[in-house]
C-alpha cells in the first residue's frame, strides 16, 4: 500500500506547495477517461479466458453492486439527499476500488491466482456496470448515444469483438505502456483533488456512504455466495473485493460530469484510510477460516 498513499500524499503536499492546483486534477482525469481507461478495458476483455469460475465471480459482482445501488438510493432518500448529491451518493455507494485497492489487497493475501480472478471481478464486474449504469446515473438520464459513445465503454466492446484475432506484439506492447499510467495518473489526481475540510465537511454522509460499500456490500455477496455455491478462491477473492471501499471511477465521473465531487473524493480518500481496518477484520474473521 506504499505505493498508494505515496502518490497521493505526494499530489496533496505538491499541491499545498503551490506546485500544483486542484483543478491540475481535471486534464488528468480527461487523460485517464479518454486514453488509458479505453486501453485497459480492450487489453482486460480481450485475454479473458471464460470458465464457471469467471461466470460466478461476475455474478456476485453484479449481484452486490445492483443491490447497493438500490440500498444506497433508499438510504439517500432517507437522509434527506436529492439532485446530484443522490446520484454522487449513489456512484460512491455502489462501486468499489477493486482495481487500485482491489490488486494490491488480493495480492498480498491469495498471490497470482487470486489476482486473475480480481481483475475478472473488476473488468467484468465493476468496469462493464460503471461503464452503462455508473455513467447513466452521472448525466442524469439512460442516454444510449452517449453510452456508445463512452471511451471505456468501447474498450470493452472492441476487447471483445477483437478476441478471435490476434494482435501484434508490438501493439500489445504499446497498449500494456498506457494502460500502466493508469493507477499513478489516478492517485495523483486523487491527491489533488484531496481536501480535509472535504472530508470534515462531508464526514456523516460519506460514512453512510462506505457503510454500505463495505460492509453491506460484503453482507451481500457472502450471502449470495452461499446460495450459489460459489467456492475456494473466487469465492474469498469476490468478498474481498466487495469489501473495497469508494471506486476512483465513481470521482472521476463526478467531476466530469458536475456533480458533488467535493463529497465523492472525501469519500474516496476516507475509505482508503478506513479499508486498513475493515480488510483485516474481514480477513481474520470472515475470508480466512
Amino acid at each position: 500500500m506504499l505505493e498508494v498513499l505515496f502518490l497521493v500524499a505526494l499530489a496533496y503536499i505538491l499541491k499545498k506547495a503551490g506546485v500544483f492546483k486542484q483543478e491540475s486534477a481535471k486534464a488528468l482525469i480527461d487523460y485517464v477517461m479518454y486514453i488509458t481507461l479505453p486501453a485497459v478495458s480492450f487489453r482486460s476483455t480481450y485475454s479473458l479466458e471464460i470458465n464457471r469460475d469467471v461466470i460466478s465471480v461476475v455474478v456476485l459482482a453484479w449481484i452486490s453492486i445492483l443491490s447497493c445501488m438500490l440500498a444506497s438510493f433508499l438510504m439517500g432518500k432517507a437522509i434527506g439527499l436529492k439532485g446530484k448529491d443522490i446520484r454522487t451518493f449513489t456512484l460512491i455507494s455502489s462501486f468499489g476500488n477493486t482495481a487500485f485497492l482491489g490488486y494490491p489487497y488480493v495480492l498480498s493475501f491469495f498471490g497470482e491466482k487470486g489476482l486473475s480472478y480480481a481483475v475478472i471481478y473488476d473488468s467484468l464486474g465493476s468496469f462493464v456496470l460503471v461503464s452503462t449504469l455508473g455513467f447513466s446515473v452521472s448525466i442524469g438520464k439512460v442516454n444510449i448515444k452517449e453510452l456508445f459513445t463512452f471511451p471505456p465503454f468501447l474498450g470493452l466492446v472492441l476487447g471483445f469483438l477483437l478476441k478471435g484475432y490476434d494482435l501484434s506484439p508490438e501493439l500489445m506492447k504499446v497498449l500494456d505502456t498506457v494502460a500502466g499510467s493508469l493507477s499513478p495518473l489516478v492517485l495523483f489526481a486523487l491527491g489533488l483533488s484531496l481536501s480535509y475540510s472535504g472530508i470534515k465537511k462531508h464526514l456523516p454522509v460519506s460514512l453512510f456512504a462506505l457503510l454500505v460499500k463495505m460492509v453491506v456490500s460484503v453482507f451481500i455477496t457472502y450471502q449470495a455466495g452461499h446460495l450459489l455455491k460459489v467456492q475456494g478462491i473466487a469465492f474469498k477473492v469476490s468478498l474481498l473485493e466487495s469489501g473495497m471501499p469508494s471506486m476512483m471511477m465513481a470521482g472521476i465521473l463526478s467531476l466530469r460530469y458536475g456533480l458533488n465531487y467535493e463529497l465523492a473524493f472525501a469519500s474516496i480518500g476516507l475509505g482508503v484510510l478506513l479499508s486498513f481496518i475493515t480488510v483485516p477484520v474481514f480477513m481474520r474473521f470472515l475470508i480466512s477460516p
